[in-house]
């Protein structure tokens, strides 16, 4: 994919990406293909990949939720897709990158200096340890992080009352609702939207909106070893 088929791609839901956009992704590109030789940030390199299956597939979230005006928690965010392209594209976005391998915040402090994007923030540290953070976000969104019923245990108490909780899935999607179905209950989650839809390469994709109903009960997120070894 080139730059010019992802701007065509976006304008036809209704997102445009402008000069400004284009060349911040080109410079996250050339950054990202420079420290991936000294750390082990994605094993998608080439140009034409990472605009599609970094760039393309971080921004298809905006067919259903606008970012603009929002705060934003990223979790799991390691090179920092989705949450930086987001910031990018949505300047008037607040966007937090949460993720609790220390390395890796050199590479997102360089790509927030060189990209200029006062709009970003990072938090390092395990996410169901983040207490002081409940309640402080619109909406918390994961690509790749964990499982649907993991990511929901911990995302969740994040999240304003009426936030978005915002699920980037594959082709597991389906299987991943029906194992976390007793958790989304449980946390007061609503399953609002599902997106479903193909990268232009033929990767499926099922992007899931849950509406956040009700304050999070204090015993959740668990210990992040009860969350992987016992499912509610």
């Amino acid at each position: 994919m080139t730059y010019e088929e992802l701007v065509e791609y976006c304008k036809g839901f209704g997102l445009v990406l402008d000069e400004r956009v284009i060349s911040g992704l080109r410079k996250y590109c050339a950054l990202l293909q420079e420290w991936n030789q000294k750390m082990n940030l994605t094993s998608i390199v080439e140009e034409g990949q990472v605009i599609e299956k970094h760039f393309l597939d971080s921004l298809l979230v905006a067919k259903s939720y606008r970012f603009d005006g929002r705060k934003v928690a990223d979790v799991g965010s390691g090179a920092g897709f989705p949450g930086a392209v987001i910031a990018l594209a949505f300047p008037k976005a607040k966007v937090t990158l949460i993720d609790a391998t220390k390395k890796k915040f050199a590479f997102l402090e360089t790509l927030k200096k060189e990209l200029q994007l006062d709009n970003l923030s990072f938090l390092c540290g395990r996410v169901e340890e983040l207490t002081a953070y409940r309640e402080s976000f619109d909406a918390v969104i994961s690509r790749g992080f964990a499982s649907l019923r993991v990511f929901a245990e911990v995302g969740t108490p994040l999240l304003y009352v009426t936030g978005t909780l915002i699920a980037m899935k594959g082709r597991s999607a389906e299987e991943e609702l029906e194992d976390a179905a007793n958790i989304i209950a449980k946390l007061h989650l609503r399953l609002r939207s599902t997106e479903e839809g193909e990268l232009p390469s033929g990767d499926k994709r099922i992007n899931y909106f849950f509406a956040k109903d009700d304050h999070t009960s204090k015993k959740y997120p668990r210990r992040w070893d009860e969350i992987q070894r016992v499912k509610i």
